[in-house]
């Protein structure tokens, strides 16, 4: 009988007996296994019904048959043999360690009711597994043994009101469900009886949760699509239990319900409110669902959003030559470095849905990089096609309008040294889920910052992005009102639900791109609150390519307020005689030049700011400020290499047409437009 140890809060260790005891120490109550009526989402179609049944004994059957098993065996030995090494040392490096005993959560860092930890139990889990299937190698099948008892015989996952209903759970359901039908036939009796005894209980837990906990209708965030896909595979690889399927299709079926929900409610352009890193999160776990649906109910995705979400990461990935292990994507809405899952496979997965040789290019050439993070690169071998030649952007447009999500990519090439700049105005929800619901959908890590951009050049940030961090408009390169920033602001996460309640929609009103220069425009004066009397801000962005951008912002007001625009520069910046600032960094130089200084008021230094956990920091800034009812302000910014200077910006004003001259290159800028 195998036994980890347990630590308390004062760190005595007691034993745990994991097979006579692992399921006895779970602290599921009577309640929550009881079941309830089911409502009209838990009948899954007649159709999907009989293709789950068609399954039935039948083992292995998510991702894998045994036919597909002998294909991989074969593809190792071929064009899948970099894959299947990954693999294979990823699988080595884990069965060399033993899992983690249980310990309270303590991140240092907030909070941690998921117990956010486990998450790392259940993805290493289909590692073992695969590889033992792939080899028959009894140290594999002994590791996927070790660290799934080990994960039924934590006495919680996660605590408190998350007492196994959310990320730490959903990881473990999704992991354990994979060696149960995996190693079905070779996995002892006991074992797998331990397994199923936990997808079963805790499988029942989550399946309460879908209607009680706060992610239950947050049908575009990822904390439901993990938690529900983990819960479908723990029914998926247990329904055909004696007695058990009366049990385990209703799972299925309101899993599907809110996946279909979802379908509905993704907008048509493939962007995401959560930022590229989340968008990695999510983009994985909704693609593992829809495969196992697929294959075992005959279900698959309908929304437009899937034809063009690779290329949202396409477009935000930042010029090639810059990228590094913690730099390759632009970090707007809540972001981690790195993203913490993938996007390799995830990538590849889109690549043949949509056979898309873009999205292959990206996924092999982060891949040869070394700035993938391989939480799942099992999936490399279940979803690369080799046969898909790769292809590269070059040719594809410089200037890219997310439509429904309202963030416009424009770069200036596809070589690899090139200036990119972001620009974002819309609701943090997306134009689609604004119109189409009333409260919140999803939206705790939008972040308030319509008519904020961001800019890369040189191989460096110019100018930034708060990244993670308490949800204040006054952390984005946009505008505050006496002090105050967006509908929403204010807390950990973005509260979505006045913005939704509203129907608040600022956006982009133009997105053109010319040889010469990109011009973006954008209304972002129904993201702030009605209260402040704000009728007009409108933002110009001339994109003169390479190295100028001028930003103008038309504001108006129904009387007088403080007003204040922000920029965040990367790096701190010194005053010019001449009244600019130069930001001087490792690998480049930012010119900031005000076009309209008279009756402003201009600032540098460290401004306050939050981080994730509402903890006081600072955030370097640029201040620009006046009191007035209206206010026609504009400012040029030049960059270049460091050891020369950014080029000086001239301006010949004629009344509403301003013509913008840098050097030889010149544009006209229209106020009117």
């Amino acid at each position: 009988m195998k036994t980890l140890y347990q630590h308390s809060a004062k760190g005595n260790r007691r034993p745990i007996r994991l097979l006579s005891r692992c399921l006895g120490s779970l602290l599921v109550s009577a309640a929550l296994l009881a079941p309830a009526a089911a409502p009209p989402d838990d009948t899954l179609p007649e159709k999907a019904l009989r293709t789950l049944r068609a399954t039935r004994g039948v083992h292995p059957r998510i991702f894998l048959t045994d036919a597909k098993i002998a294909a991989l065996k074969r593809a190792i030995q071929g064009p899948q043999a970099g894959a299947w090494l990954a693999v294979q040392n990823r699988a080595d490096a884990l069965a060399a360690t033993r899992p983690p005993a249980y310990h309270a959560s303590a991140s240092g860092r907030f909070d941690d009711p998921y117990e956010l930890w486990q998450r790392d139990v259940g993805s290493n889990l289909p590692f073992f597994a695969l590889a033992y299937r792939l080899t028959g190698e009894a140290r594999y099948l002994q590791a996927a043994k070790d660290w799934s008892l080990a994960s039924c015989g934590y006495p919680h996952w996660g605590v408190g009101k998350a007492e196994g209903s959310d990320l730490g759970a959903g990881h473990q359901l999704f992991g354990l469900a994979l060696v149960y039908d995996w190693l079905y036939r070779d996995l002892d009796a006991g074992t797998l009886q331990t397994i199923r005894r936990a997808l079963q209980e805790r499988g029942a837990v989550m399946y309460r949760a879908t209607s009680t906990q706060s992610w239950r209708d947050h049908i575009l965030q990822n904390h439901l699509w993990v938690n529900i896909t983990g819960l479908s595979a723990a029914a998926f690889a247990v329904f055909d239990e004696e007695g058990f399927e009366a049990t385990a299709v209703p799972w299925l079926a309101r899993a599907l319900a809110k996946f279909h929900r979802t379908e509905q409610a993704l907008g048509p352009d493939g962007a995401n409110q959560e930022g590229i890193s989340y968008w990695g999160y999510a983009v994985e776990y909704m693609l593992k669902y829809w495969n196992m649906a697929g294959d075992l109910l005959g279900e698959h995705p309908s929304s437009d959003w899937w034809r063009h979400t690779a290329r949202y990461r396409l477009y935000l990935a930042l010029p090639r030559n810059s990228w590094a292990r913690e730099q390759t994507c632009v970090d707007m809405g809540d972001f981690s470095n790195p993203p913490g899952y993938g996007p390799d496979y995830s990538l590849r997965r889109l690549a043949v849905m949509n056979r898309d040789g873009r999205a292959q290019w990206l996924a092999g050439e982060l891949d040869r990089a070394g700035f993938v993070t391989p939480t799942a690169s099992w999936l490399n071998l279940l979803w690369y096609d080799p046969a898909l030649p790769e292809q590269p952007p070059a040719g594809l447009p410089t200037l890219h309008h997310f439509t429904d999500m309202e963030i416009v990519s424009a770069r200036t090439g596809w070589s690899g040294g090139d200036s990119l700049l972001v620009f974002r105005c819309g609701p943090a929800i997306g134009h689609s889920a604004t119109r189409a619901f009333d409260t919140g959908v999803g939206s705790g890590h939008a972040h308030p910052d319509a008519n904020h951009f961001v800019l890369f050049a040189n191989g460096e940030w110019l100018l930034r992005d708060d990244g993670y961090m308490w949800k204040m408009t006054d952390q984005h390169n946009t505008l505050l009102v006496d002090g105050k920033g967006q509908v929403g602001e204010g807390g950990m996460w973005f509260d979505g639900n006045p913005q939704m309640k509203l129907k608040l929609q600022p956006s982009v009103l133009r997105a053109k791109s010319a040889p010469e220069f990109d011009e973006i425009v954008g209304d972002a004066t129904q993201a702030y609150p009605a209260t402040m009397g704000l009728r007009r801000y409108v933002r110009h962005l001339l994109f003169l390519k390479p190295d100028v951008l001028i930003v103008a912002d038309d504001i108006q007001l129904s009387a007088a307020h403080k007003l204040e625009l922000r920029l965040h520069p990367r790096n701190k910046a010194a005053r010019n005689p001449d009244g600019a600032y130069l930001a001087r960094g490792s690998k480049a130089v930012l010119r900031i030049q005000p076009l309209t200084p008279a009756g402003v008021a201009i600032s540098d230094g460290d401004l306050p700011a939050k981080n994730r956990e509402g903890k006081p920091v600072s955030l370097y800034g640029l201040r620009f400020e006046k009191e007035t009812a209206i206010w026609r302000h504009a400012v040029a910014l030049s960059w270049c290499g460091t050891g020369n200077e950014p080029i000086p910006i001239q301006v010949e004003q004629q009344g509403d047409q301003w013509l913008i001259r840098a050097g030889a290159r010149c544009a006209v800028l229209n106020w009117k437009e």
